[in-house]
């Protein structure tokens, strides 16, 4: 006799199949619906986190088949509902793949939203940014500027690590340069 499914685990699979098939199709690797940022390899991290115009298109790809609003392609055309939610949802997952390079470098501790399956944070968005803003990473003790980071009010924290975010970027995309 075949196993009971789990009907809501069914339409996540399905959900993640639709929403994860650009980027197959793009990075030539598979995705499922357990797919979370700490997953990804440093090559696609690299990708994402240079931002610019590939990076938010690869984005929107992501939130778009997730959501059933088309291809990536599609996004300008858009009405301004849906639009301002992929727009959203796209710098969300900016935000969060910039942090995952920052605690991939060790500068910052683990963050529990890395461990989060991508297709979540994207259907639960309203639920995971609000659970960010009042719980934002840390930086890690080990790096040289914790003292200050420490110094900071705590409300500016968050400022200040978006502070790091260009040499960050620079010294994760550096590093994966010199492993190719």
């Amino acid at each position: 006799m075949a196993g009971i499914v789990d009907i809501n685990e069914a339409r996540r699979r399905i959900v993640a199949n639709k929403g994860f098939a650009p980027w197959s199709r793009r990075f030539r690797i598979s995705f499922n619906e357990n797919t979370c940022l700490r997953h990804l390899d440093d090559t696609v991290i690299g990708y994402l986190v240079r931002g610019g115009e590939d990076s938010g298109m690869a984005l929107h790809e992501l939130i778009m088949a997730t959501k059933g609003l088309g291809p990536g392609l599609r996004f300008h055309f858009l009405d301004s509902g849906p639009k301002m939610y992929v727009t959203d949802v796209a710098l969300f997952l900016l935000d969060m793949i910039r942090f995952e390079t920052m605690c991939r470098l060790g500068w910052l501790d683990d963050y529990p939203a890395f461990h989060v399956p991508l297709i979540d944070l994207i259907t639960n968005f309203k639920d995971r940014v609000s659970g960010v803003r009042e719980h934002p990473p840390v930086l890690s003790r080990s790096h040289p500027l914790y003292r200050l980071y420490l110094a900071e009010y705590e409300g500016d924290r968050n400022v200040f690590l978006r502070k790091l975010i260009p040499e960050a970027i620079k010294t994760f995309c550096d590093n994966a340069l010199k492993l190719e």
